[in-house]
């Protein structure tokens, strides 16, 4: 087992923007941390934006909607080959006027333990999760991708070459560092900090995955948006939106209000979760996206079909349809960004 690298809470001695309050599940051996973010009330919409992006995301349940506690819908096992989350620690990396970056170090065990890392970085000023490449130009993003590649990679061969290991056995691993980069990544002070672990595999982990980039080593790459989150420029954080999934958007499945968050996985792949606002409980969906259309099904405990979703995605609405299945009833979907 790897141990945790993650604390439940933290804020790295820094004076916090946000303030938090930490919930915990600490029965059946489970280990569960959470962060709740608090400001004044002339932040709380950017406040509750970020609160439900995380809530949706990481425990597909909103905070006042559970009939037990926070994490009744993620810490039973749920009969798949993962079961439940079993561990969930988090650290706040940085907590200030511009950017809140935090992570969670998570595990889950059913028939089988499976152990990954997830990170977000949102806007201070209006609650957008931030992706890296919202923060370079278009030129300045290729050229840093192209430097986090090669140092990721030099990284890791350095390591496996230590232990005596040919770079042969290694070539899925050194590929997917090279495709997925930047990623998982957090920002801490003046530094972007980049973790691969999530492209190993559980017998594969163990190596040290994070690779550290200096302000200098990328400055000169940053658009306006980064030049602000880094505080090279004094200007409103909340003027700059991002343009990169995932996002939290809100509308209506027919008159229903709804929040839902469409994020893209490997490839073609994309997966959502969106809830009904009136019982705040989450219902994932997976499927695919292609030239910004997408198909996403909904599926019941016996993995049969159970809903729809098609339509037209970008960073600032979807609009489509959402249907039962088989051969029910379509409703229209429109959501916006919030």
């Amino acid at each position: 087992m790897i141990l945790s690298a993650f604390t439940p809470q933290h804020a790295n001695g820094q004076k916090r923007y946000f303030a938090v309050k930490p919930v915990e599940y600490l029965e059946d051996g489970r280990n569960l941390h959470f962060p709740v973010f608090y400001n004044n009330p002339a932040n709380a919409a950017t406040t509750s934006k970020i609160n439900q992006q995380l809530q949706l995301s990481e425990l597909e349940l909103l905070k006042g909607f559970q009939t037990k506690n926070i994490f009744e819908r993620i810490n039973y096992n749920n009969g798949t080959i993962y079961g439940g989350k079993w561990q969930m620690t988090y650290d706040l990396f940085t907590n200030n006027n511009r950017l809140l970056s935090l992570g969670f170090d998570e595990s889950s065990s059913g028939m089988t333990t499976a152990y990954w890392t997830r990170y977000y970085n949102f806007n201070a000023g209006n609650g957008d999760l931030i992706q890296l490449s919202d923060l370079f130009t278009p030129a300045g993003f290729k050229l840093f991708k192209s430097l986090a590649i090669k140092k990721s990679v030099r990284a890791f061969k350095e390591q496996i070459h230590a232990a005596g290991e040919p770079d042969s056995v290694w070539q899925d691993v050194i590929r997917y560092i090279g495709e997925y980069v930047t990623e998982d990544f957090y920002i801490k002070g003046n530094s972007i900090i980049l973790n691969g672990d999530n492209r190993l595999s559980k017998n594969q982990k163990g190596w040290d995955m994070i690779v550290k980039f200096g302000l200098s080593s990328f400055g000169g790459y940053l658009n306006q948006y980064g030049r602000c989150v880094f505080g090279l420029t004094n200007q409103p954080i909340a003027q700059y939106r991002s343009v990169s999934l995932p996002q939290l958007f809100t509308g209506k499945i027919d008159k229903y209000p709804i929040l839902f968050i469409l994020r893209s996985s490997n490839y073609h792949d994309c997966e959502g979760v969106y809830c009904y606002q009136k019982y705040g409980r989450g219902i994932s969906m997976q499927g695919d996206m292609v030239n910004g259309q997408i198909k996403l099904d909904e599926y019941d405990s016996d993995f049969n079909t159970k809903a729809h979703i098609t339509g037209r995605a970008s960073p600032d609405s979807v609009t489509g349809t959402w249907a039962k299945s088989p051969k029910g009833q379509s409703f229209r979907l429109l959501v916006y960004r919030k």
